[in-house]
């Protein structure tokens, strides 16, 4: 649950560079702006981008998923359920495309059901097609996306870096629809994939993004990126510690909808 939480915040927490980028990292927080101590983060991760992968780890949710973008795949590693999965891209966007048909007919069957109500029947379409009312303020370097249902306000730094700010949200990109197949979430993937593309239109690089959601659940959310440009050594001993996961033989690869039984089934049947 903090994990899918945190991927509904987190407006862009991490990316894949290019290897001759500088290495770097992102320390996230993420604050539920609804709780009674909204001062205190629910939610803590560590990003770390060096020669071309990226390493996204979420202590508390147990997982840590690693971009492999010359490889065109992603690993999801759980050593504390003793395994690990891969799934590449064009698999992930097949999964997508038949999630996205399965909503599409669901909200057919909704639409003829007069027992629901329209304004949940809108904000459903909306997040499917999502278009916001946008706003950009380069000085102060304030991005805020609009809509009667969603709203992001997104501050950050324009960054003389495009190639960098586009990695980074090529990522986000893939992390999001990635948590999408593998987690319950309260929003769909293409409402962060239409933020993403302001944030490259703008080249706006974010240090702090709030999400307000006027769902079935209502979401108010804030995520604060601190960013390093230099690895220090928590950062490369982190980086030694994943990719000894990926060659450890005690942990089983699995498929993806295996992965989901083992580490998630008990989650995804309570949201359910």
């Amino acid at each position: 649950m903090l994990r899918v939480l945190a991927f509904a915040a987190v407006a862009v927490c991490c990316s894949s560079m290019n290897v001759v980028a500088q290495d770097y990292s992102v320390y996230t927080k993420v604050f539920d702006l609804n709780a009674k101590e909204d001062s205190v983060p629910f939610l803590r991760s560590q990003t770390v981008f060096h020669a071309g992968k990226v390493y996204d780890a979420i202590p508390v949710a147990g997982e840590v998923t690693i971009l492999e973008k010359a490889h065109k795949r992603i690993w999801i590693v759980n050593p504390d359920k003793g395994c690990s999965s891969s799934v590449d891209f064009d698999e992930l966007r097949h999964l997508l495309k038949t999630a996205e048909d399965r909503l599409v007919q669901r909200l057919g069957e909704l639409e003829r059901d007069p027992g629901v109500s329209r304004e949940a029947l809108e904000a459903f379409r909306f997040q499917l097609r999502p278009k916001f009312e946008t706003q950009f303020d380069p000085k102060k370097g304030r991005l805020r996306l609009m809509s009667k249902y969603i709203s992001y306000e997104v501050d950050g730094q324009v960054s003389d870096r495009p190639e960098a700010v586009d990695a980074y949200l090529t990522y986000a990109d893939w992390a999001c629809q990635l948590n999408y197949v593998l987690h319950p979430q309260p929003l769909l993937p293409q409402v962060r994939l239409e933020l993403n593309e302001q944030l490259r239109r703008h080249k706006l690089m974010p240090t702090r993004v709030t999400l307000r959601a006027k769902l079935e659940r209502p979401l108010s959310l804030r995520a604060e990126h601190s960013l390093d440009w230099t690895l220090d050594s928590r950062d490369r001993q982190s980086i030694h510690k994943w990719e000894s996961l990926l060659r450890d033989p005690k942990l089983q690869k699995v498929s993806l909808s295996e992965y989901q039984r083992i580490a998630l089934g008990q989650r995804v049947a309570k949201a359910k």
